[in-house]
Parts: structure tokens; sequence; C-alpha cells
């Protein structure tokens, strides 16, 4: 049987992807589009490697990898053999065209917008030469040869997608040097402040330092979480009396350790 094959210049495998292509072609099933499509990856992993080494170093490989198994699960969906034409190329064709709109999909801007602002960065240090000094919008507008609600409007959309630092949009500071609050913070009024609650540990672990594990959950219960004597008394398995008492050896011990000035907050 392998000797047939051979004869007839087909491998195993070669035969296998056949079939698969007929049955897939037939019955249009999920399954068999995913085995040619992991049959054919090696079309998407070369694709890949040869465009990483010319776009920028922030599009990574694996990125380029997803765009182009978009691709080519294109590719084995819109394939017809009666055409004649060799998938291996077919799916060349369709592997680049997915890359490259996914691309695209990543730059806003269209080659109108670019060029326009390619020129008009020209036209401005040209003008500034000439005249010694920055020109106005009018000035590049005249200078380009449109109008000033084409100029604007182009101008408008070359700014889109650019980055815009945080810092960039603060206000001016005063004349003491400090600035008034961001205009581009905003608050959620619905929401408690999160260094409370980091506050709130950092105090307790300070305070109750030195403390046994239930003179710790004494404190915690009764200032923290603002439990009274007899649902600590509850929680501790203890009496509303041992509660009370191992809270004013505390306070003992902590008008000792911090002075009177923070056990008189505590009361309080």
């Amino acid at each position: 049987m392998a000797r047939t094959a051979e004869a007839n210049g087909k491998t195993p495998k070669t035969n296998t992807i056949e079939r698969t292509w007929k049955r897939y072609l037939r019955r249009r099933k999920i399954e068999d589009r995913n085995v040619l499509v992991v049959h054919y990856s090696h079309l998407v992993h070369t694709h890949a490697a040869r465009l990483s080494r010319k776009l920028p170093a922030q599009i990574s490989y694996d990125e380029i990898c997803s765009a182009a198994f978009d691709g080519l699960i294109e590719a084995v969906e819109a394939f017809d053999p009666e055409r004649k034409a060799k998938f291996e190329t077919f799916c060349q064709q369709r592997i680049s065209g997915a890359v490259m709109d996914w691309l695209r999909s990543l730059d806003p801007q269209s080659r109108t917008v670019r060029t326009f602002e390619k020129r008009r960065l020209y036209v401005k240090e040209m003008l500034d030469a000439e005249n010694g000094h920055p020109p106005g919008h009018g000035e590049i507008a005249r200078r380009m040869g449109v109008s000033q609600a084409r100029y604007d409007s182009l101008c408008r959309l070359s700014q889109l997608g650019k980055e815009v630092h945080f810092s960039a949009m603060e206000p001016p500071a005063d004349r003491n040097g400090r600035s008034s609050t961001r205009t581009w913070d905003v608050g959620d009024h619905h929401r408690s402040d999160p260094a409370t609650p980091i506050s709130r540990e950092l105090l307790s672990d300070h305070i109750t330092k030195g403390l046994s594990r239930e003179e710790r959950l004494v404190l915690v219960l009764y200032y923290f979480e603002e439990l009274t004597m007899a649902e600590i008394g509850s929680v501790l398995n203890l009496s509303e009396s041992r509660v009370s008492q191992i809270h004013k050896d505390i306070l003992g011990r902590l008008r000792q350790r911090f002075g009177r000035e923070l056990a008189e907050e505590l009361v309080a």
C-alpha cells in the first residue's frame, strides 16, 4: 500500500489531507476545517516570521499570528478547487490581506490625513524659515491651497488616535506655583476613600502590637467594628463582665505605652 502511494508520488499524509478536503467540501464540518487549519498552520508561522522583521517592535509575533490565522480560516472556508488554483497560493493572499486589515485597524488615520499632516508640517517649517516667526493656521492653509474649513477638518482628524499624557491636561499653576484641582479627575461619590480601610488596618496593627489574640479581638471588635461588650462576649464566648475587664486592662496598658492622650481618644 505504501509502495502504491509512493509510486503515485503521494505520501500517506498527502492522501489523508486530500480525503479531508473532499470530506470538508462535501459536508462543511468544523472538525474537518480545523484539521486543515492545523495542517497549513506552517504557512501562518512563516508569514508572521517574515512580517515581524519589518514591523515595529511593539507589534509582537503572536499578534501577527493571531491575525494570520483569521486569514487562514477564511481561506479554508472560501477555497474552491474547481478554479484550478493551488491552495497554498490562494491561502497566502488571504493571510496577507487579514494581517494588513488588522494593521490598518490599529491606525485610526487614513492615508489622506497622514499625507495632509506631513505636508502641513513641511509648509509650517518653510513659512517659519521665510518669515522668522511661527505661521498661523490661516497662513498655512493659504500656502497649501486648501480652504480654511477643509484645513481645520483635516487638522482635527490628524489629532485622532494620538497619545495625550494626563500631565498635558493639568490646569496651569497659580502665582505661587501650585496647580488647582485637575479637571480630568472624575470622583466616584458613591465609593469610600480606599485609603480609609488601609489607614484603619495600619492603625489597628500598630495599637494592638504586643497584645494577645483575645485582647486584639476585643479592641478591634469594639473600636473598629463597633460591637457592644455583650456582642463581643457572644462572639468570643465570654461574659460581658469579662470583656469589660479585658477592655479596662488594655486601656491601662495603652496609657503606659502611648500616653494618656491616646487612651482618652479611644474612650471618647
